[in-house]
């Protein structure tokens, strides 16, 4: 079966399978992971495919159609989020006006909210509820004749003969995960030619992404991924088979700045980090790699880390209050120990991305400059100030739901005007603006420290390699840095209706 995979045009630069999907002020723009690894899996199982990147090769939707037309497929597969889905639905309806074909959406959205989606455009036919590698390929069976019913498939969401809604849920998460393609493989064949368009803006690029492992053991209620697609569960990819994949990845990919691990929590396993740096070290396999950690590694394991190509650690730090820890099940709820990883991942010779939220249950004026003075005492290489942005599907969306806190659930307003976080949160007096306004201030606050400029500048003197990264985000975050964001288009588009 001919299957084209697609992530929909939408604002330019726009990452839907970012964990918080936005257009970001860092230029970053995110490989479609998910969507590839579901794309690889399906040719991998006789189908044949395409996979178009809407963003990423600059195509708006009537581009996207033309391209779409010259492969001719029998299903289409879409990415999707929450910020964008009312896009995307639109975009659904042109590809079956233009092609009359059955079309499924994926991703956190599609897997949070399966029926509503389905109820809001009459022209979307399935979708795929949590991890889509293995589910695609039944799709299709189904689709020629192999498989009897829809109801028939774990994870699928469908209209009945009577013309209502109905799914099965997701069945088991997939274990044997060396047996999924290399996403790298599925780049190289499909989306090399925008390889240098994607860009991690604390990252060295060139970048390559990937999965070391699916699922993540904690429990933050803010997380999308986990509770929408990976689940919660650490599932692992045997040691040979990553160390593998970075080999064919540096053979492969000119020019290769870095690959990312991007494992919700990379550290979350630490015998099976250590068996990755050993190998790496063992086949004396020069590569340089960063991941997402939580602030808990211990000394000895990030020296070992380093020594293995290790760059960077993009850190989910949140807040400065242990009472707004708690409230989101960080699991990491004493400050000193995070202060000690910084300084060990310092001693190790690591770079550190710290993120830290704002807007959860908890959270007020005198917590958020908290957490501002936080950051700045931790003194990470590069800073993420972000509002809350409560996904469906997450215990934070159903607390969000619960108490109030959630003003809206127009999608339209998760994004400002120019494709930025908007949050819909409001906590008290900290209304979704001032939520806005606190991160830009404390954007200005952290980076322009004389200190901090000080330090990078003496970093893209000494690191050649650094240099580009220095200087790209220097004249990115001056754009950024005494602009106004969060504002909507002036004229609001029509809310969807979407049942409580």
């Amino acid at each position: 079966m001919r299957i084209t995979f697609l992530n929909p045009p939408f604002h330019p630069m726009f990452s839907r399978e970012s964990r918080s999907p936005c257009v970001t002020k860092s230029s970053t723009l995110y490989w479609p992971m998910f969507l590839s690894y579901a794309a690889g899996n399906a040719e991998a199982d006789g189908n044949e495919i395409q996979l178009i990147d809407s963003p990423a090769m600059g195509l708006d939707l009537d581009a996207t159609v033309e391209g779409i037309r010259k492969f001719q497929p029998e299903l289409l597969i879409l990415s999707t989020s929450t910020p964008s889905i009312l896009n995307d639905l639109k975009v659904v309806r042109r590809l079956k006006e233009e092609f009359g074909k059955p079309i499924a959406i994926m991703g956190t959205h599609a897997s949070a909210e399966p029926l509503e989606s389905l109820e809001m455009e009459p022209a979307l036919d399935y979708c795929i509820i949590g991890e889509a590698d293995r589910t695609v390929c039944k799709l299709a069976k189904l689709l020629q004749g192999e498989i009897a019913r829809p109801s028939d498939i774990a994870g699928l969401a469908y209209r009945t003969e009577d013309g209502k809604t109905d799914f099965q849920p997701e069945g088991p998460k997939i274990e044997d995960l060396d047996n999924i393609p290399w996403v790298s493989k599925t780049y190289r064949k499909y989306l090399y030619d925008c390889y240098k368009k994607y860009f991690y803006g604390a990252n060295l690029n060139p970048i390559i992404v990937i999965l070391t492992g699916r699922g993540c053991p904690n429990r933050c209620s803010y997380c999308v991924i986990p509770q929408t697609i990976n689940g919660h569960v650490f599932r692992k990819r045997s040691p040979k088979d990553v160390v593998d994949e970075l080999e064919y990845i540096k053979a492969n990919f000119e020019d290769l700045g870095e690959v990312f691990f991007e494992d919700d929590t990379f550290t979350a396993d630490p015998k099976h980090v250590r068996a990755i740096c050993e190998l790496i070290l063992e086949r004396n396999l020069k590569i340089t790699w960063s991941c997402n950690a939580r602030a808990d590694v211990p000394l000895e394991l990030l020296q070992l880390m380093k020594k293995a190509g290790g760059r960077e650690m993009c850190v989910g730090f949140e807040s400065a209050s242990p009472e707004v820890l708690q409230n989101i099940h960080k699991g990491v709820k004493n400050t000193d120990k995070a202060i000690e990883f910084t300084k060990n991942a310092r001693k190790a010779g690591f770079l550190v991305h710290g993120c830290f939220m704002v807007g959860n249950p908890g959270d007020t004026p005198a917590t958020l400059r908290m957490t501002l003075d936080y950051a700045k005492k931790l003194n990470p290489n590069t800073a993420q100030f972000y509002p809350i942005m409560a996904y469906p599907g997450t215990e934070a969306y159903k607390e969000a739901l619960e108490s109030g806190a959630l003003k809206t659930r127009d999608y339209n307003q998760w994004l400002d005007k120019d494709g930025f976080h908007r949050t819909t949160i409001q906590r008290g007096e900290l209304t979704s603006q001032a939520l806005v306004d606190f991160c830009d201030k404390a954007r200005r606050e952290f980076y322009l420290r004389p200190s901090y400029i000080l330090r990078q500048g003496i970093m893209a003197i000494k690191n050649p390699r650094e240099r580009y990264r220095v200087f790209r985000g220097f004249n990115t975050l001056v754009r950024h840095l005494f602009r106004k964001h969060g504002e909507l288009a002036p004229v609001a588009r029509q809310a969807p209706t979407i049942k409580p």
